[in-house]
């Protein structure tokens, strides 16, 4: 054999061995990337969290030797509530200002959820009806601005800025056919964002809510907007909506029947009825990836209500209150409490959206209160210390057998849940059972709609809980210390009302009582 048929044969030889090693290493990267997408799936598809009745039916215990879980006391504050001065529009029949109320609010943020500084301002929206509230006919979105500068968080420091959309599905796409928005009536809640801190535009989720024939339609729905300055290029000259620059109206998502209800799938049960919801969307962002969490009920292949919600001791909190539960509901003497049980189906839904703002994946839920609640609403997403808090309010009457467990009538309430493991990951209840805040449902200090979000500088691990008073303006805010699996509610004192950060004037209070 020639020498240069040897050399050949040599270089071949060891281009095969590249090759093979080359080959291996490819498919170990392939394994991996492989292996990276099923936990990302298995994750994606976790079993949610349920809103047991234990839980439910614990949380009188759970004050029994400590005050960390009840709101404070607005009663016992110098802080007097006012309407919000400047929320007014002109009336031009009368030539004179009309009140303009404030319900559900939520601060606009930055995609992870921080309060953001939007040219020097704080912003906030909110659910408004003239002289007062009226969630049916013709709720608008309102808009609210509060100059930094001033220093000043006091209530007459919220401007009123007007609607957000001067006229339903402002800047849609004419073109395009969207029948939810041929049928709105009320704008309901959802959130805001400021996408890009450079940006003078905002992101905003909200419900259109449109009874149509008996039936609740209710849609998640998305659209952009733009502030401009009142005057030329400065901003500290105000802040004005450019209702002509609306664009991308379009209505996201009305459940995909499977997994989430929709409307035409609300039913009724001997003599209860089927409270619907597709609302409540709350955007995130985690890493490149975008989510909207919601307000809504199990479809009919994911935890579905009916029998299957004395099937699953999940629901219960444990085997042994599983078997008692279900046992008792046997009786004739509790079929009224059986059907509530039946038709209890709540749930917190997740979708991933592409970066246009439509669905690229229907995701479980992560919580369901099935057996316990029929509608849990507000819910909130964030990320804090590794960690990923999710947060839901509701009313203590609208428990399946608060007649038998009377002790949450006339009580309204914040629950909280944690993830150690992503924002896919499996959520366990904080505090326990979940328990994070109990309020009074009593006028003339009524607050609800609770909102935890995260100021622009956390101090003390503490964060801040917004809220409404009496239907009609903002309440004080109060403060939420987080620290892992624990919360306390800071009650001896709190913040101004509608306050977005915890640095500001407090006043003094102490904790709620039964």
């Amino acid at each position: 054999m020639k020498k240069s048929t040897i050399v050949l044969l040599h270089l071949a030889g060891i281009a095969a061995i590249a090759g093979g090693y080359y080959s291996f290493d490819s498919h170990q990267k392939h394994q991996e990337e492989k292996s990276i997408k099923a936990e990302v799936k298995k994750q994606e598809n976790a079993q949610p969290a349920h809103m047991t009745r234990l839980a439910i039916e614990g949380i009188q215990n759970k004050h029994k030797d400590t005050n960390d879980f009840r709101a404070p006391d607005l009663s016992k504050t110098d802080l007097i509530s006012s309407d919000i001065p400047s929320s007014k529009q002109y009336n031009p029949k009368t030539g004179q200002y009309d009140k303009v109320v404030a319900w559900d609010s939520w601060p606009v943020t930055t995609p992870d959820g921080t309060v953001a500084n939007f040219h020097g301002y704080r912003l906030q929206m909110a659910l408004t009806s003239l002289g007062r509230r009226d969630d049916g006919h013709g709720a608008k979105i309102g808009l609210y601005a509060q100059k930094i500068s001033d220093k000043n968080e006091d209530i007459s420091s919220w401007q009123y800025l007007g609607d957000v959309f001067a006229t339903f599905g402002e800047g849609r796409d004419k073109n395009k056919e969207d029948e939810c928005l041929d049928s709105i009536v009320s704008e309901w809640s959802g959130s805001s964002y400021l996408m890009d801190k450079n940006d003078s535009t905002l992101r905003v989720f909200y419900t259109n809510a449109m009874p149509r024939g008996g039936d609740q339609g209710q849609a998640l729905t998305t659209a952009k907007i733009q502030l401009e300055p009142k005057q030329g290029k400065d901003w500290s000259s105000g802040l004005t909506i450019n209702h002509e620059k609306a664009s991308d109206h379009k209505t996201l998502f009305t459940g995909d029947g499977k997994i989430y209800q929709t409307a035409k799938q609300a039913t009724r049960y001997r003599s209860v009825g089927d409270s619907f919801a597709m609302r409540d969307p709350h955007f995130v962002k985690d890493g490149n990836r975008y989510y909207l969490t919601f307000e809504g009920n199990t479809g009919t292949d994911f935890h579905p209500q009916g029998e299957n919600n004395f099937l699953n001791a999940d629901y219960y909190g444990n085997q042994k209150e599983f078997e008692n539960e279900t046992n008792r509901l046997k009786n004739p003497a509790a079929q009224a409490e059986y059907d509530r049980i039946y038709m209890a189906n709540a749930a917190h839904g997740k979708l991933e959206l592409n970066k246009d703002f439509t669905v690229k994946k229907v995701l479980n839920p992560i919580l369901t209160a099935n057996a316990s609640y029929d509608m849990i609403e507000r819910p909130n997403l964030f990320e804090y210390k590794g960690k990923w808090y999710f947060f839901t309010c509701f009313f203590g009457d609208g428990y399946s057998s608060v007649y038998q467990h009377p002790y949450t009538i006339k009580k309204t309430y914040l629950f909280g849940y944690v993830s150690d493991d992503g924002i896919n990951g499996q959520y366990k209840p904080l505090n326990g059972n979940g328990l994070v805040l109990q309020g009074a449902q009593q006028d003339p200090y009524f607050t609800y709609a609770y909102l935890p979000v995260k100021p622009e500088k956390i101090k003390n691990d503490e964060i801040i809980i917004t809220s409404f008073q009496n239907s009609r303006t903002f309440a004080p805010s109060y403060l939420l210390k987080l620290d892992g699996h624990k919360t306390k509610v800071i009650n001896d004192r709190v913040l101004s009302p509608g306050a977005l950060t915890t640095t500001g004037k407090t006043f003094k209070s102490q904790p709620q009582h039964d």
